[in-house]
């Protein structure tokens, strides 16, 4: 009786780890399918464009491709209500959409930039739109199907995947760029892409694990709904306060190193062979550590690694120097530190938007996350402008060690609070 016991929880366990393996492997096809393409236009496009000798002002309307990843919480709700029962509620999205993405990759394939940059400005454009609400359906999606103890691992794979794409997408694919040319990389992306696709295009969608939402089953499924309950409310201040400062530093560091007598080329090279390499491993060591210490200790981590390489700015602000080595390991800390955030906040996102408004909930906030440090920014920039950058990172080092003691004490509120309901709910009478 016994071996047949034994003999149970092997197979059970063994098919436990055969379904969390499926669910890798498909969210790692999905999210690849995102960002490798993004990865092209962000780190490969700008450099593209300026060796075809076209203007910065061309180039710098690229940022403006951030916008439908912003506002993508302003459609959200209808991701989530309308679908095709036999397809699947998240597969009804992101099968069609990855295919229009890698139609679009098509046609960009015949408008270079240098001969055709309005048609490809709009192209590139549509492409965002298509992935921001691909990315509604995908973060919908995790959060359904990802049991508490899976989601540290699902989020590293999904802030992995943005490294991951950066480096194929704005190197690998830079590469190939010198050889091949415009048509044929933009041939080889929509064919990796139709590739990606058939993980979600040739399995059943899974039911959903987590059925208990932040929004009362009655309530309207939409953004401002979500944003309105007391445990959002209480979450949005404990995201944005240590996160938004660091966003707002890591932004200028480049601008900063430049003044300080480093080259683009120099710059680029440290990012390719050096920083984006080290944000993905810094990733999948964040998931693990997230895991082992837990979201407070994780978060105090983060503030003080961010705090001593926002201090670090300061002073090579004020020596007005800065060495190549020293750089690298800022800028290498940077997107360690991105990535390791990124793991933490998707976590905290995915535990308050779980039920059947995941994509809505998920949107909502990561769009939030984004939002706050691009609203920031210009003003933080205007600031350097006036007064420099040492006061700058002066002002972003307060505002970080700030940021972190309040989100600290709020977090701990929150978790008091959970625990006196769940003792409450466990004394009462049944």
């Amino acid at each position: 009786m016994k071996r047949g016991i034994i003999t149970k929880s092997i197979t059970m366990f063994q098919a436990i780890r055969s379904r969390t393996a499926a669910k890798a492997g498909l969210l790692i096809s999905m999210y690849m399918c995102q960002t490798l393409s993004l990865g092209y236009v962000f780190g490969c496009l700008p450099v593209i464009m300026r060796q075809q000798q076209m203007s910065l002002k061309s180039i710098g309307a690229l940022f403006l491709l951030h916008l439908p990843w912003a506002f993508k919480f302003m459609y959200a709700s209808w991701v989530d209500r309308l679908y095709l029962p036999s397809v699947g509620r998240r597969r009804s999205w992101i099968v069609p959409l990855q295919w229009l993405a890698a139609l679009i990759l098509l046609c960009l394939s015949g408008t270079p930039p240098e001969t055709h940059f309005s048609t490809m400005y709009l192209l590139v454009l549509s492409l965002h739109i298509v992935m921001a609400t691909n990315d509604i359906a995908v973060d919908g999606y995790a959060t359904d199907i990802l049991y508490p103890h899976e989601r540290t691992w699902g989020n590293t794979i999904q802030s992995g995947a943005r490294f991951a794409g950066m480096m194929l997408g704005g190197g690998l694919m830079l590469f190939l760029h010198s050889s091949l040319g415009w048509q044929n990389v933009c041939l080889v992306l929509s064919g990796i892409v139709i590739l990606l696709s058939l993980p979600a295009t040739v399995h059943r969608e899974l039911p959903a694990v987590n059925k208990t939402s932040a929004i009362r089953n009655d309530e309207t499924p939409g953004t401002f709904s979500f944003l309105k309950t007391p445990t959002v409310r209480r979450l949005l201040p404990i995201l944005i306060l240590p996160t938004t400062f660091v966003f707002t530093g890591i932004q200028m560091r480049m601008p900063l190193f430049v003044d300080l007598g480093l080259d683009t080329r120099s710059l680029g090279t440290i990012m390719m062979h050096w920083a984006y390499p080290a944000g993905l491993a810094g990733t999948i060591i964040s998931g693990w550590l997230l895991n082992r210490i837990g979201e407070n200790s994780f978060l105090r981590l983060f503030s003080a690694l961010a705090l001593s390489v926002t201090a670090f700015t300061f002073f090579c602000a004020v020596n007005g120097k800065i060495k190549l080595e020293q750089a690298t390991a800022v800028l290498s800390m940077d997107t360690i530190l991105t990535g390791s955030i990124h793991v933490w906040a998707y976590n905290r996102i995915m535990e308050v938007s779980t039920g059947k408004h995941a994509g809505t909930g998920f949107a909502a906030l990561s769009s939030l996350f984004i939002i706050v440090p691009l609203t920031c920014s210009p003003l933080f920039g205007a600031v350097g402008d006036q007064w420099g950058f040492v006061t700058l990172y002066a002002i972003l080092s307060a505002l970080i060690l700030a940021g972190a003691i309040v989100a600290d004490q709020m977090q701990r509120q929150t978790q008091n609070r959970s625990s006196l309901a769940l003792a409450t709910r466990t004394r009462e009478p049944r």
